[in-house]
């Protein structure tokens, strides 16, 4: 998502903090970049703690810490639909929660061809 909330055309996939101490924003799996607020997307599968951290580039340590966050994260996941934005929070260490931000990212109105 872009800072004003808009979608961007190449997104990817995020997930919480992983890193100690946590902080509530969420990661790029591929570039490592920081984002406040990610939106639900389809993705065809049901997708495993076990496969994100595959995906990642983590110690031993560091992927068994990150092992409860990522289960968490997913069963956080169900509660919301596909389009929905949500930021991310730590009450605990080990358990992150998602809160929805908006229904959907916002949406720029075309000018009408006349």
């Amino acid at each position: 998502m872009t800072k004003d909330g808009k979608a961007t055309l190449r997104g990817e996939h995020l997930v919480p903090c992983l890193e100690s101490p946590r902080k509530n924003y969420f990661v790029g799996v591929k570039t490592g970049k920081i984002y406040d607020l990610g939106y639900l997307v389809y993705l065809g599968e049901d997708i495993t703690p076990e496969e994100i951290l595959g995906k990642l580039r983590l110690s031993d340590e560091a992927a068994r810490g990150a092992q409860p966050i990522l289960e968490s994260f997913i069963r956080e996941l169900t509660a919301y639909k596909i389009g929905n934005v949500v930021s991310v929070s730590f009450p605990e260490s080990i358990r992150c929660v998602l809160k929805k931000e908006a229904e959907a990212p916002k949406s720029e109105r075309k000018a009408k061809l006349p």
